[in-house]
């Protein structure tokens, strides 16, 4: 997801590797005996990743998950204007007003993106990985069509292709004639985004718009779009000719657009930033080009190839979303044939001659586009690339394995298709291997599929699975995102599963893509009756309502008591609003109901904010508490309540945590025990206010939608009305973001050293190492760390800031890579205590 993360932070890689080795991870119960190797089962789950990833005003129409719905809607109205304050387009003014009614057909003043797969946890939708994914998708079903139709899987991969494919032609903007003047490659901002840990459903950040055009024509974009389109039209031309014959349309007009203007790589700077850095376009132009070739026989798609075609690529690097060569040799190979696999296509057998002339290559130079697959494979298997862990996995690189691995998967199946009489040989007995570790043939016995077994990775660094208020939160998951290709496993065979590591637990749109075509080829080579799907899935999920989400409310939340002298005191209260339903709501309020029945004078009670996660993080939502207010005189006079309100933020979907305190400091008597509210909370300690997954379920802490009741209890015995009486569709809105941290409110202060032992005592404790203020310092600390240093994180409170001091030595207050190394040395025990003095 981050190209930052692979380029500029070796050190938090190599930490996590030194971490596996010194924290002892714990060994799921089971054994390579009890592994169910079920390729049936595994291209079923696979193709389900992207359902918890689409985006846009589709969603609910084409998602089967229940607990996913449209999102980012206002992808559909990006303000056509030149970007200001991350609201609007990377386009001109004077482009805007000369192509104003191509680009805005309607007149209404916005430019509609709206659709395609957001890119991993996160929720942009960056143009490479995009592309890659959907052609990735589209060649799996090309090559392994049989596999899907015998398990019943036809119909979903068609689901999702379109889905790509048409947010593809979409967001394609043709003149009359035909010709692309403009193509959509990314929506939304990494900066911005990733400041949030929301579920997509209720995101309102703002969300610029980057388009190509002949000023800045991007070549790989263009191209890597046009061959998704095209191996579109082959999935489709039987049983959808119409359908197809627009893909193939708007394939040609791409490349023809790519082929017409100047070949130049994409502006890395200018959308994708350092997400995703494309390295060369040469690789994307080819891999479409053959497609092209392959589907009309028109020499001019050939003969663009020569002058970019790298045949000794193949066997220097893995297919992935930044090098194709892999897959364009396999193309190639397929086009060198004497004849056709399939009807209708077409071969060329001189390819490899025609090439040499071209290149100026010596005639007697052997070349074969098969034979340079062949040596990548060989490379693969022996440790050539990459290298081979001591349980005999394929290794490549930190970020993603996996992603590697099941890709090597699917080149070494498609070699044996055209080059073994579509049986298997030793290649894809080796990625039959390979895929079993992944299944949980491994020493960790754990599947990287999520969902696939009981001892399966269970949290994909996933915000709208996870259903947490952070990633950092350690508790179960809310949704299981099934078929997610996790990471993977290090070179030494280990792994985190852990929601906040994303080196091991990143899932992405490219992580899946070729995954799922591995599970197609092995099936199609090693598939038998007793490999069957899972019946009725995914399976509901308790508590998830109907189709479309569910329509509960509910507060988590637990007290912390503290009396004053002379009777008087506070409650605080620490609480989440939770909901199932997948409609977002902007009008959602708290009620918190207390009695005064032993005060003198209930008009000396006094609320107070004392941390609000939403503003923190997702600013400028504002949680507002005011009160108290009186609940109901004629059915009890001493009850009480106070309100806590989010105008215009959906806080009940993002679940964010939210704390107060009610009571009084002096002058009065308080007891907590007889308020409505307060029953059944669990009473914790002042230091316990810090951490994650404390809170519970409660029906008597109230929750409002547009000042109606839909859930809890209120102190008269009232419930909510059926819900079909309460729900209501929110229309959002871009908002310009700004992303600020606001300072730790004083309950902050009274974080203390539990177990570590590595906190000061004086009159301000800092409690070194615990940089996200949960109270113990560990890995998540370390990340957290590092996200600073990589300004993802872009701002620390002051409270932050002097736990992050780890390094004192250098007699400063700023946080570099001195404190960063000190931390990480604490948390693998190189360092006995924090903080680190001479």
């Amino acid at each position: 997801m981050n190209d930052w993360k692979k380029t500029g932070k070796r050190m938090l890689a190599g930490l996590l590797g030194a971490v596996m080795l010194q924290t002892a991870v714990s060994l799921p119960v089971g054994s390579a005996a009890d592994v169910d190797y079920n390729y049936a089962k595994a291209l079923q789950y696979s193709i389900y990743f992207y359902d918890g990833n689409m985006c846009g005003t589709g969603v609910s129409e084409n998602d089967q998950y229940q607990w996913r719905g449209d999102c980012h809607t206002y992808d559909a109205q990006v303000p056509l204007q030149p970007m200001a304050d991350n609201v609007g387009t990377n386009l001109s003014q004077s482009f805007i007003d000369e192509y104003r009614e191509i680009l805005d057909p309607d007149g209404d003043g916005y430019v509609d993106v709206a659709g395609g797969f957001h890119d991993a946890g996160d929720h942009v939708k960056f143009g490479m990985p995009e592309n890659y994914a959907a052609s990735t998708l589209g060649w799996g079903y090309y090559e392994f069509r049989d596999s899907y139709v015998k398990t019943g899987q036809d119909n979903h991969i068609e689901t999702i292709l379109r889905y790509f494919n048409d947010y593809l032609m979409k967001c394609t903007f043709r003149n009359a004639d035909g010709d692309v003047i403009a193509h959509c490659y990314q929506v939304g901002d990494g900066d911005i985004d990733h400041s949030y840990w929301n579920a997509p459903e209720i995101d309102s950040m703002a969300r610029p718009a980057f388009f190509l055009t002949e000023d800045k024509p991007q070549t790989d974009y263009a191209v890597s779009a046009a061959a998704s389109l095209a191996i579109n039209y082959l999935n489709f031309k039987d049983t959808d000719p119409t359908y197809a014959a627009e893909s193939l349309d708007y394939a040609k007009a791409l490349f023809r657009f790519a082929q017409t203007h100047e070949k130049q790589l994409s502006d890395n700077a200018d959308g994708p930033k350092s997400y995703y850095v494309s390295s060369k376009w040469e690789d994307d132009y080819c891999w479409a080009a053959a497609w092209l070739y392959k589907i009309t026989g028109d020499m001019q798609y050939l003969e663009e190839i020569y002058p970019y075609y790298d045949y000794y690529a193949a066997p220097c690097y893995v297919y992935c979303w930044n090098d194709m060569w892999s897959g364009v040799q396999c193309i190639l190979g397929e086009i060198s044939e004497e004849t056709p696999l399939k009807e209708g296509e077409h071969t060329y057998p001189n390819f490899i001659d025609d090439f040499k002339v071209a290149a100026n290559k010596s005639p007697y130079e052997e070349m074969n586009c098969w034979n340079s697959v062949e040596e990548a494979i060989n490379k693969y298997m022996t440790g050539g690339l990459g290298t081979i862990t001591p349980a005999g996995y394929f290794w490549l690189n930190t970020w993603g394995s996996a992603r590697y691995n099941t890709a090597a998967q699917l080149v070494a199946l498609v070699y044996d298709k055209y080059n073994n009489n579509g049986q298997p040989s030793k290649y894809s007995e080796w990625a039959k291997e390979q895929m079993q570790y992944l299944m949980g043939n491994n020493p960790m016995n754990r599947a990287y599929i999520v969902g696939y077994s009981e001892n399966a990775a269970k949290f994909p660094h996933h915000r709208a699975a996870s259903g947490l208020t952070k990633c950092e939160d350690t508790r179960e998951q809310r949704h299981v995102l099934y078929g997610a290709l996790v990471g993977g496993p290090d070179a030494s065979d280990q792994h985190n599963d852990v929601t906040a590591d994303w080196i091991y637990n990143e899932v992405t749109i490219d992580y899946n893509a070729a995954f799922v075509g591995a599970c197609a080829g092995l099936y199609e080579y090693f598939g038998d009756d007793s490999m069957q799907v899972t019946p009725d899935f995914p399976p509901l999920e308790e508590g998830g309502g109907e189709e479309g989400g569910g329509n509960n409310y509910w507060v988590e939340a637990f007290a912390v008591d503290n009396p004053c002298s002379g009777g008087a005191g506070t409650t605080k209260i620490s609480m989440k609003v939770m909901t199932d339903s997948i409609t977002p709501r902007t009008d959602v309020t708290v009620r918190y109901y207390f009695s005064t029945e032993e005060m003198k004078d209930a008009s000396l009670t006094m609320v107070n904010e004392l941390y609000d996660q939403a503003a923190t993080e997702a600013a400028p939502a504002d949680g507002v508490i005011t009160g108290p207010f009186q609940y109901d005189a004629a059915f009890d006079s001493n009850i009480y309540y106070f309100e806590v309100a989010w105008d215009g933020y959906t806080i009940a979907n993002s679940n964010k945590k939210y704390q107060c305190a009610v009571g009084l400091y002096y002058g009065d008597q308080w007891d907590a025990s007889n308020d409505w509210s307060y029953q059944g909370l669990p009473v914790l300690t002042d230091s316990e206010m810090f951490g994650d997954g404390n809170e519970v379920k409660t029906d008597y802490i109230c929750v409002y939608a547009g000042g109606e009741l839909v859930g809890g209890i209120e102190p008269n015995g009232s419930t909510p009305k059926p819900a079909e009486t309460t729900t209501t569709i929110t229309t959002t809105t871009t908002t310009t973001v700004t992303t600020t941290t606001v300072s730790t409110t004083s309950a902050s202060s009274e974080t203390t050293a539990s177990q570590t032992g590595t906190s000061t005592s004086d009159s301000n404790p800092v409690f070194y190492g615990d940089v996200n203020l949960d109270g113990k310092v560990d890995l998540t600390d370390a990340i957290v760390m590092n996200k600073y240093q990589a300004k993802v994180i872009v701002e620390f409170t002051p409270v932050q800031m002097a736990n992050a001091n780890c390094d004192i030595t250098d007699g400063t207050e700023t946080i570099d890579e001195k404190d960063g190394m000190a931390l990480i040395n604490f948390v693998i025990m190189l360092e006995k205590e924090l903080p680190k003095r001479v």
